[in-house]
């Protein structure tokens, strides 16, 4: 009789045990399912992270005025520099810029070439994006295509598409956004290959440089809250957004750096403090045009 109850005790122990195995698989593999969803929502929020602004039908109707090569970018109100990375991206301040169009692009060698007849860019190609051009040198080909350079304000909401965070696509590099120091192979490449921001710009980070029309100053004193073009005079002017060879804090939105005008000769602040000359300086730009709030036609 011992021995019966001792191989009934047996068999229940080893069934038991059986179950208890089958139920730990069966939550080893209810979890590595969740975690499979999760990662799947986390790859679709990662795709889905940057949407394109929507528009109004009556600003839809102004966007199809667009110049070719531009985009309507609509106006607002937006909270302008940083009070927490640079001395000179501060204070924080709210700056509100009316409507207006910006290239898609940064201004490409083909384009700068058929206007001024006339390719200074190192690195050599239709399609690649102008660069070795200081202040002055442009002023001829705005003239020429009758547009004008974004003010500093206008490039920072442009750039923004709305996020509020260091990159328009979020607070950590994408490499899937921008070329730059890790991901371009020392060299620039041609325009619109990385994914746009929320107004449809490419490379508004990394790539080149860009020049923006206000002077610099060290920090910003608040003026005006609409259309702010910055001081009236100055010494050197704003260039933003980055380049290839930039580091990946240089390519966030709020980042500033200045330039003389005439300069060809892009001075850097090395690891130490102390300011050395590049050769190259890799700064191209875009244009932009207003919109007169009167009239349906864009003005320079």
């Amino acid at each position: 009789m011992r021995l019966l109850l001792f191989a009934i005790l047996s068999f229940l122990l080893v069934f038991g045990a059986g179950c208890s195995r089958d139920e730990d698989k069966s939550s080893v593999d209810e979890s590595a399912v969740s975690e499979s969803e999760e990662s799947a929502r986390e790859l679709v929020k990662s795709v889905e992270k940057v949407v394109p602004v929507t528009l109004s039908p009556e600003d839809q109707a102004k966007a199809k005025l667009a110049p070719e090569g531009m985009v309507f970018i609509k106006g607002g109100c937006f909270i302008m520099g940083n009070d927490y990375a640079q001395e000179d991206e501060k204070p924080e301040h709210e700056v509100c810029v009316d409507d207006f169009f910006m290239d898609k692009h940064e201004v490409t060698q083909a384009k700068w070439e058929q206007v001024t007849g006339y390719n200074p860019s190192k690195i050599i190609g239709p399609d690649l994006p102008l660069e070795q051009v200081n202040y002055i040198d442009i002023q001829e080909y705005l003239e020429k295509a009758e547009c004008r350079l974004p003010t500093e304000a206008e490039w920072e909401y442009a750039a923004r598409g709305g996020a509020d965070a260091r990159y328009y696509w979020g607070n950590m590099m994408d490499e899937s956004y921008a070329w730059y120091e890790d991901n371009s192979k020392k060299t620039t490449h041609p325009v619109g290959q990385k994914l746009p921001n929320q107004y449809g710009l490419y490379d508004m980070m990394g790539n080149v440089w860009e020049w923006v029309n206000d002077w610099y100053e060290p920090y910003y004193q608040i003026r005006d809250k609409k259309n702010p073009k910055g001081p009236e005079t100055g010494e050197y002017r704003v260039i933003r957004g980055g380049a290839f060879d930039s580091s990946a804090g240089a390519l966030r939105i709020t980042n500033r750096i200045w330039l003389h005008p005439k300069n060809r000769v892009f001075p850097k602040v090395t690891t130490y403090g102390q300011i050395i000359n590049e050769i190259y300086n890799y700064i191209g730009f875009r244009c932009a045009k207003s919109i007169p709030a009167t009239t349906t036609e864009p003005a320079k």
